[in-house]
């Protein structure tokens, strides 16, 4: 499938760049979803001098995963294809490459099976193979191994019972290798988990951070979900067969909030309704060149965006670097809401920072059934703001960079990071590549079509 979906006219619009200090901008698409750039998933690829993205758009015929090329030795764009369609807004997909160029395609679904595409040529989006059906998760995330063997991960939807781990080596079919993390025999209802995966250096060692969402039972209603909400880490030295914490004490699969290494967790009980749920967003991992993790969180209880980053203290715990002290000191009043985190091929710590007022008249920050405390700013995306800061001393000091204009008006929203994850992202010497869009991120209304402006942002050192 090789469709082009904007009119010419856009086309040529989304090839002109607005220079803003050392930034580059690019409009790729105006009928972005919802969700079009958000997502566990890695959804930017350069290798080889070119640089390829995936998301998501929407019209009155559904949601569909689309995919771009830039030139970066032209400076050139491909048109936008079609990779497939989604059942929602939560079927967005993710992108990798492997060791000869090869692009690998996963379109996620919501409680359905999933799409795997492989490019038919090496570096090049314009021609794909056709759909392979697999699995049935959610929220799925994709990377490659140093043998070109695929790695995916995604929630396991028959119960929402835990993160299972798929692979795929070169030339078979994918295989289901069983659940990673899991909700405890005391949670019987729904649960969520956010993951993220990273590599060490020449691919020797998989690191792996979970966000844990989950409820005690089913009462037909949100309010007791999320009342167990955690962070945890581990890593493996087999590609994924057997899995420790960061002092190698091993863990035994599938690893729960009691086993894994645990980095933060709240829990509020079921009968405290006037007390808000933990209100804990697991962001990310990167990985620098001697093999060190650092995981990204925001935690709101007790109180609202604080956000941390941590890394191993070498004694079986984490220690917190001042990333929460940077962002009251250069942009006070302001809190974290959200985070992408990325690796520079010189160990430069990249974070793409949504920060919020934390006053403000329609604020509230402890919502009784959601368990997000951030919730209410769905419908405010103008107040919301995206901001860069970087770490070239593993998180001790922080430089902050103009990346993306702030527009009162719109909001920006839901920014996503280039991020390595086999034999693609940013060399040294270069900043990671984004994602973000302009406009509106709530739930449609019904008979609503919400469709926003993409941006490509290139930011320069």
């Amino acid at each position: 499938m090789q469709t082009k979906l904007l009119p010419a006219f856009l086309l040529l619009a989304c090839t002109a760049a607005v220079a803003m200090s050392a930034t580059t901008r690019e409009l790729i698409s105006e009928i972005g979803s919802e969700r079009a750039t958000s997502g566990n998933g890695n959804k930017i690829v350069t290798f080889d001098g070119k640089t390829h993205l995936v998301w998501q758009d929407s019209n009155e015929q559904g949601y569909f995963a689309r995919v771009r090329t830039l030139d970066r030795k032209s400076g050139k764009w491909s048109p936008v294809y079609t990779l497939g369609v989604g059942t929602d807004n939560h079927a967005r997909p993710t992108i990798t490459c492997d060791s000869q160029g090869y692009l690998h395609v996963i379109i996620g679904g919501h409680h359905t099976g999933l799409q795997y595409r492989r490019s038919v040529r090496p570096g090049d989006a314009s021609q794909w193979t056709d759909v392979e059906a697999f699995g049935k998760t959610t929220y799925p995330l994709l990377i490659c191994g140093p043998d070109d063997t695929l790695y995916l991960v995604g929630r396991h939807d028959a119960g929402w019972k835990g993160m299972d781990c798929y692979s795929k080596p070169p030339g078979r079919k994918w295989q289901q290798r069983g659940l990673l993390v899991a909700k405890q025999k005391r949670y019987e209802f729904y649960a969520a988990y956010h993951n993220a995966l990273a590599w060490g250096p020449q691919h020797r060692t998989l690191h792996m951070s979970t966000g844990f969402f989950m409820g005690l039972r089913g009462d037909g209603s949100r309010n007791l979900r999320g009342l167990h909400q955690a962070v945890g880490y581990m890593r493996s030295e087999d590609f994924g067969e057997t899995w420790t914490k960061a002092d190698g004490t091993a863990i035994e699969l599938p690893a729960t909030t009691d086993t894994i290494d645990l980095i933060d967790e709240g829990i509020r009980a079921a009968e405290a309704t006037n007390k808000p749920k933990p209100g804990i967003q697991h962001c990310g991992i990167a990985v620098d060149s001697s093999n060190r993790p650092y995981g990204v969180y925001v935690r709101h209880t007790p109180t609202p965006g604080r956000i941390f980053l941590k890394t191993p203290d070498g004694v079986g715990g984490w220690e917190d670097r001042p990333l929460r002290e940077t962002i009251e000191k250069r942009w006070p009043g302001r809190v974290a809401v959200g985070c992408n985190v990325s690796m520079t091929g010189d160990d430069i710590i990249c974070l793409m920072l949504t920060l919020a007022p934390l006053k403000h008249p329609a604020a509230n920050w402890s919502p009784g059934i959601f368990g997000r405390p951030a919730f209410w700013l769905r419908d405010h995306p103008n107040i919301q703001q995206i901001v860069w800061l970087d770490s070239g001393d593993g998180g001790r000091t922080f430089t902050s960079r103009e990346v993306i204009p702030h527009d009162p008006d719109r909001g920006t929203l839901l920014p996503t990071l280039e991020r390595p994850t086999g034999f693609n992202g940013p060399p040294p010497g270069r900043l990671p590549s984004l994602l973000y869009f302009e406009g509106l991120s709530r739930y449609r209304k019904p008979g609503e079509l919400i469709q926003n402006d993409v941006f490509f942002v290139q930011p320069r050192r």
